[in-house]
Order: structure tokens, then sequence, then C-alpha cells
């Protein structure tokens, strides 16, 4: 059997982010290999209760555990902001098992979270004609992130959230070893305030069954941004200049319980401490635009924001807009027009600041940072997109 563990090491990369929706340049993920979801359960109802950065975290940690196992082998993921999707090779099958049972007991024991968390095989799927792609693009010289396309990725998150479905392969945290490793998870930054009025948390699907369809939906929502908000430095949501660090505990705290969970109480207050230290150090750095041997501070910022998933594609478009009330109700009043006319249905949530949540292999380049709304903006514009799913349903009965 041919090894495939290293396939989307090797696959080259998109260099434009609008070649994501482009679903032809994808390419087959291997049937051995396996779709992981994970998701927060009642995600919705924590954030409302104001536990949204609680959230947040659990997805990302869950991320570095996933990544941590072996990090020769590359492992395409996309951050819903509530949890992730992943493809995994079957050569990592136990080990990402002991991995997501150790979130799951994170989550649970830090953050009073339950974390639903299940694999679908992908020959599974393909056998069934759920088709499962995947691809890569560049977001910078250092980094890269995963496109998804193919109704396998949303056949299997279906299966993994409901009850006994078939060949789903559930995990549970006292099932077996549960262990994880969450190195390179940083949650540092103050939340990265609105320039222009509000951050909008964008979500967009395309309803054709014809992806040629799709395509010029997708490419007529991108048209559309650009004309209402000009070029994406206009509507990026992050920004240098505006991003801190910070010094606020109960801020600092939710790393503090992702990376000291299992140590001693000295050695806790120990890294608490040396993240104070360490932020004081990099406040300094940035002010003074200072690089070390190790680190070029004075690039650090701008890095964060080129290596940051603010626009993503995993069969849905998932973006996060630094823009006005009045931008908002332009891009609403375009979208409205594409649902009425059958092509799309989308969610949109407004609010205060960006939350930024971080992956730290290196600080010279191997960093990514995961952006979202801070109020949970993907998880409550997610509502908005299930009423109109909903309707678009209802309306195709009727008809």
């Amino acid at each position: 059997m041919t090894d495939t563990r290293y396939f989307y090491r090797d696959l080259p990369a998109l260099e434009k982010f609008s070649e994501a929706v482009e679903i032809r340049r994808h390419t087959a993920v291997p049937e051995d290999w396996w779709i992981v979801i994970t998701d927060v359960v009642g995600s919705t109802r924590a954030i409302e209760a104001g536990d949204y950065k609680k959230v947040n975290t659990v997805g990302v940690a869950c991320i570095a555990a996933l990544v941590n196992v072996d990090r020769s082998i590359d492992i395409p993921f996309v951050f819903g902001g509530d949890g992730a999707t992943f493809a995994v090779p079957d050569v990592l099958l136990e080990p990402v098992l002991s991995a997501l049972r150790g979130s799951q007991r994170l989550s649970r024991l830090s953050f009073g979270l339950d974390l639903r968390a299940g694999l679908v095989r992908v020959g599974d799927l393909a056998g069934q004609d759920f088709w499962v792609d995947v691809a890569k693009v560049r977001l910078s010289p250092h980094m890269t992130q995963s496109a998804f396309s193919g109704r396998g990725w949303n056949e299997a998150e279906r299966r993994v959230k409901q009850p006994n479905a078939a060949g789903v392969t559930m995990v549970r945290e006292e099932d077996g070893p549960a262990e994880a490793n969450f190195d390179g998870f940083e949650c540092r930054w103050q939340g990265v305030p609105s320039f222009n009025g509000h951050k909008l948390s964008l979500l967009v699907t395309g309803m054709s069954g014809d992806p040629g369809v799709n395509l010029g939906t997708y490419r007529a929502v991108a048209n559309a941004i650009q004309a209402i908000y000009g070029d994406v430095a206009n509507y990026h949501p992050l920004q240098p200049s505006h991003m801190h660090m910070a010094f606020n505990p109960m801020s600092l705290s939710h790393e503090w319980r992702v990376r000291s969970r299992d140590l001693a109480w000295r050695k806790r207050l120990g890294y608490f401490i040396r993240m104070l230290l360490q932020n004081l150090a990099g406040a300094y750095l940035f002010m003074r635009n200072i690089d070390t041997k190790e680190v070029r501070w004075s690039q650090y910022r701008k890095e964060m924001a080129d290596n940051s998933d603010f626009r993503k594609f995993d069969g849905m478009l998932r973006m996060v807009i630094d823009g006005s009330d009045a931008q908002a109700a332009a891009l609403e009043r375009f979208l409205d027009a594409q649902f009425r006319a059958g092509l799309l249905v989308y969610g949109i949530y407004k609010s205060r600041e960006a939350l930024v949540t971080c992956l730290v292999q290196s600080y010279n380049g191997n960093h990514m940072h995961f952006v979202d709304g801070s109020d949970g903006g993907y998880a409550l514009a997610a509502r908005g997109l299930k009423r109109q799913l909903e309707k678009f349903k209802a309306a195709r009965i009727a008809g």
C-alpha cells in the first residue's frame, strides 16, 4: 500500500486566496485518511453567557494538540470558531485519538465545556459518492492555510453530530489514553478594536448543485466586497499599529489554563509570571522596533496580519471584515438579493473587536493566528445562516 502520510505536506500551494474557491484546483484526500470533527457542545449558549473566549480557546487548543502529534506530517485543518475540522492520515490514528481525548479532558477540567470529537474514514465517504477534496493556499512566504471542498466534509460533520450514526468513531475521554501536547498555543494579545465601526463575521455558502455556478457566486461576493470596502488592506481586521500585548490577568488566564494545566502549583505560578514578563519585554521591543538575534520584532505584528486566517474556504466562505455600518448594510443588500435569487445563503454578525488566538511554532515566520469576532462572531453568524438555509429548503419544497 502506498504511504500517503506526506500527501498534504507535498501538495503544491495555490498562490492567491481567490484560487481557494476554484475547487477544480483541489485534490482528493487519500481514502485511507480520516476526517476529524471537533466542536464545543452547546457553544451558542456558552457564548451567550459570555464565555466566547473559553469556546475559542478550546477550539484552537485542539488544533495545537493535533498539529503536535507529529510535526513532520502536515495535516490540513480549518478553524470554525467553536471547533475545527481536520484530515489526518491513518498512520496517526492512535496518537490523534489520544490527543483528542486530552483536548476533551482540558476542555472539561479547565473551562467546564464538553468537546465533541468524532472521525469518519474518507474511503467510506468516497464509496458513497461524498467527495473530500483539499487545497493548500499561501498566506505568506512562511505560512499556508487549508481550503476544503466536497460534500464529504459536511456529511462527516452531520454524522458526528447525529447520535449513533453508522461509520463514525466517536471519541470519549474515558476510552483510552488522554495525552495532548499544547505547545505553541498562545493567547497574549488584546482584542483588536474596530477601525471603522465594527468587525463583521461573514459566512456565505453557494447553493447551486453546479460547482461552476457556485464559483461564479463566490466571485460575485468577492467583487461586491471589493466594490464596497476597497482593497484587502481597507477591511483587514488586523492592523499592526492597533495590536497590543495583553496584561489583564483574565485575558492571560486562558493560555495559562491550557499550557500549565498539569503542572505543580509553583510551576503554574511561574508560568504566569513568565508570561507577564515576556509581554512586558515584547511591548518594549515593539514600541522601539528593536530586532534581536532570534526575532525580528519590528516585523512580527505585520507577519501576524499576513499569517492570519481572517478569510478561509471550507465549502463555505468565512471572513472577518472591518467596516462601517453603511458598508455592512450595502453588503447585506447585495447578499439578500443573491439569497432571493436562490444562489446563496449567508449569516453575518457584528462584534466590537477581533479576537486573536495564536499557534506559534517559531517567532520567525512559522506562526499562525486565528481570528474571530470578540463575541463569538462565527458561531452567532451561523445562527442566521441556518435560518436562511431552512427558508431555502422550504422554498424548494414549496416550489
